[in-house]
């Protein structure tokens, strides 16, 4: 499905929130990296804002962006439904075990921003498997972390058991969307397994996408939910906030720590 098929029928299904994956433009895998990146404000996001205001909706969406000096970004970016640029996250954590650090250029903080969804973090794929990414967005505020994903198979046990117990610890809504499909990177056959997802702030899924199976026929799934986004998330900071107020941050200064390996 074309992206603006997607966007036009998630408006009518009567959508106010649309996340495409991380390099929702291009598809994740060996390209010219420097020849399909674009800078912010640019092609994508001129693409992206005028879709979010004709619809009425807002996107997030991951993009191959152009940074200042030739460096490159994996970057989730969020418009709201003017489509006006509220907030851009470059992905943190470059993976090592796809050779990510010899393309992209890695952020350099967490990225937080108001909406009307109430308070929203921004993360790019493997961002999110580093616990303190969930909790550096909770301090900071956020009430929903949206995540922008191309996420591998065989890595399907992390997605079941990292994410839901990231909402629940830190008491957040967690809305991730997946790319799908096979593709190759540094000559590498790579499959991407789908299974986009929304996770409600007690570590229940409230809504997936379904799971492709490496071979099998891939393409886009509109997964349309309704959730009480501002009831839910203060009925399980009522029940769970001790997971928050509890804490003692005094004590976990030995985080700044690098590991040896």
């Amino acid at each position: 499905m074309a992206t603006t098929q997607l966007l036009s029928s998630a408006a009518q299904m009567g959508s106010d929130l649309v996340v495409l994956p991380e390099m929702w433009p291009t598809g994740y895998g060996d390209f010219d990296a420097h020849k399909v990146s674009h800078p912010i404000p640019g092609l994508y996001t001129d693409f992206l804002s005028e879709s979010a205001r004709r619809h009425g909706i807002h996107i997030v969406a991951g993009i191959p962006e152009q940074g200042v000096g030739g460096k490159l970004h994996s970057t989730a970016v969020f418009l709201n439904d003017k489509g006006e640029i509220i907030a851009k996250h470059r992905k943190l954590h470059l993976y090592s075990l796809l050779g990510e650090e010899k393309t992209w250029t890695a952020g350099d903080g967490f990225t937080v921003v108001d909406t009307n969804f109430g308070r929203v973090g921004l993360l790019v794929c493997y961002d999110g498997d580093f616990p303190e990414s969930w909790r550096a967005n909770a301090v900071l505020g956020a009430q929903v972390i949206i995540q922008v994903n191309a996420y591998e198979s065989p890595c399907e046990n992390w997605w079941d058991k990292f994410y839901p117990s990231s909402a629940l610890q830190n008491v957040v809504w967690g809305i991730l969307c997946n790319a799908v499909g096979d593709t190759s990177v540094e000559n590498r056959d790579v499959h991407f397994f789908g299974r986009s997802r929304i996770i409600a702030p007690d570590g229940e899924i409230a809504g997936e996408a379904p799971y492709i199976a490496p071979g099998e026929d891939a393409e886009s799934f509109l997964l349309v939910k309704t959730v009480h986004l501002r009831n839910q998330f203060e009925e399980a900071r009522r029940k769970f906030g001790n997971f928050l107020k509890d804490r003692r941050p005094k004590l976990y200064g030995v985080l700044g720590t690098n590991l040896s390996f």
